[in-house]
C-alpha cells in the first residue's frame, strides 16, 4: 500500500458573468466606463441607476444600440423614465425575427381625398394568412410639424410599430407617438404608471397636407418600398426626369419637399410605377 499523501484537486471558482452594462460595452465594443459616462449624459440623460440599469436590460434583450438612437430614456410625466424605441429601432427588431417573411402597407382615403388610415400586413413564416394591423389618422394625429408635413410617413411609421408588437409580442417598449398618450399624468415619482382609460375616437380637422395629390402618392410609394427622398431626389436627377430636383431639399434638416415636385413629374412616375420602383433599386444598389 502506497505511503504517498492524499492530494485534493483545487477547483476554479466559477467564472463571473458580465454585468448587463459589461454585456452592452462588449456588445457595442466600447469600454464599460466611458459607454456609462457617454449614456448618462445623452441619451439615458437624466436616469437614476436604477433606471440606467433597466434601459441596458431592455436594450440589451432586443438588441438595440442607444448610441444610434434606436432606443432612448423619456421623462414620465409622473416622475421616472420610460424606455422609447425609436422606429429604426423597431424595424431593426422586425427584419430580426426568424420567421419575419416581408411586409407591405396600404393607405386609405375618403371621397374628399384625405388620408383616413394605413394598414400593415406582415408575413410570418408557417402562418396561413399575414398578420393585418391598421392605424386611423384621427387617433394618431397630433399637432406638431412632422404629421401636418408628412402625414403618409407618420402614420406608416406608427402602424409600423403597432404590426411589429402585435406580430412579435415585443413588450416592455413604447415608440415616440405613444409615450405621451400612455403616461398618467397623475402618477407620483417613483409609482408605476398607469393606463388612462381611452377616449372615444375624435375627428379632428386634418392639414391640407393629408389630401392625397400626385406628389403624396409618390412619396407613399417610394416611402413604403423602403426608399427615402434623398433616393427619390438622387433618380429624378440621374434618369434626367427632373434635373433640378436638388431644389426640392429643404435646409436645414435636408428633408425632402415632395410637394414641391411639379405635378406633371409626379404624375409621369405614377404612369410608370415599376419603372420608377426599379430604378430606386439599381441606383441603391450601385451606391
Amino acid at each position: 500500500m502506497s505511503n504517498l499523501p492524499a492530494t485534493t484537486t483545487k477547483q476554479n471558482p466559477p467564472a463571473q458573468r458580465p454585468s448587463a452594462l459589461q454585456f452592452m460595452a462588449s456588445r457595442l465594443n466600447v469600454d464599460a466606463a466611458k459607454l456609462t459616462a457617454t449614456l448618462k449624459a445623452t441619451v439615458f440623460k437624466g436616469a437614476s441607476d436604477e433606471e440606467m440599469l433597466a434601459l441596458v436590460v431592455v436594450s440589451n434583450e432586443y438588441d438595440l444600440n442607444p448610441l444610434l438612437k434606436e432606443i432612448y430614456a423619456f421623462p414620465a410625466k409622473g416622475g421616472g423614465i420610460c424606455p422609447i424605441v425609436s422606429v429604426d429601432g423597431w424595424n431593426k427588431m422586425l427584419i430580426r425575427q426568424p420567421t419575419y417573411n416581408g411586409k407591405r402597407f396600404e393607405f386609405k382615403v375618403d371621397e374628399q381625398g384625405q388620408l383616413v388610415s394605413c394598414t400593415c400586413f406582415i408575413h410570418v413564416k408557417g402562418r396561413d394568412n399575414p398578420d393585418e394591423i391598421t392605424e386611423y389618422l384621427h387617433e394618431c394625429y397630433r399637432k406638431t410639424d412632422n404629421w401636418d408635413k408628412m402625414p403618409y410617413r407618420m402614420l406608416r411609421n406608427r402602424t409600423l410599430c403597432q404590426a411589429a408588437r402585435m406580430s412579435f409580442g415585443f413588450s416592455g417598449i413604447t415608440n415616440p407617438d405613444e409615450a405621451e398618450d400612455y403616461i398618467d399624468v397623475t402618477a407620483t415619482p417613483g409609482a408605476p404608471a398607469s393606463l388612462p382609460s381611452e377616449p372615444p375616437p375624435k375627428l379632428v380637422a386634418l392639414p391640407e397636407s393629408a389630401r392625397v395629390t400626385p406628389q403624396s402618392q409618390v412619396e407613399a410609394l417610394a416611402l413604403t418600398a423602403g426608399f427615402t427622398g434623398n433616393d427619390v431626389v438622387r433618380f429624378l436627377m440621374e434618369s434626367g426626369m427632373y434635373p433640378e430636383a436638388d431644389t426640392l431639399i429643404v435646409p436645414p434638416e435636408n428633408r425632402v419637399d415632395f410637394s414641391a415636385i411639379p405635378k406633371d413629374v409626379a404624375k409621369r412616375i405614377l404612369l410608370a410605377e415599376k419603372g420608377f420602383l426599379k430604378g430606386l433599386a439599381d441606383l441603391k444598389a450601385q451606391a
